[in-house]
């Protein structure tokens, strides 16, 4: 089947490092709540929310 979908016109085939991109249709930001300090979320590079004390932690799987 590969080889006849590569035949398609304009059609190329992804490299080995695209093939790993592909995530299944999920999102490529992650967000992790953590319970900790201002500074700790900081040090983190989060943002802080004081009536929850909660860190608001933000990362790119895809990279």
């Amino acid at each position: 089947m590969l080889k006849n979908i590569l035949k398609l016109e304009g059609a190329q085939q992804l490299t080995k490092k695209e093939q790993k991109s592909i995530n299944g249709g999920y999102g490529c930001i992650r967000t992790f709540y953590w319970t900790m300090t201002a500074a700790e979320c900081a040090d983190e590079g989060g943002i802080y929310n004081a009536s929850t004390g909660k860190c608001r932690v933000s990362e790119n799987i895809c990279l």
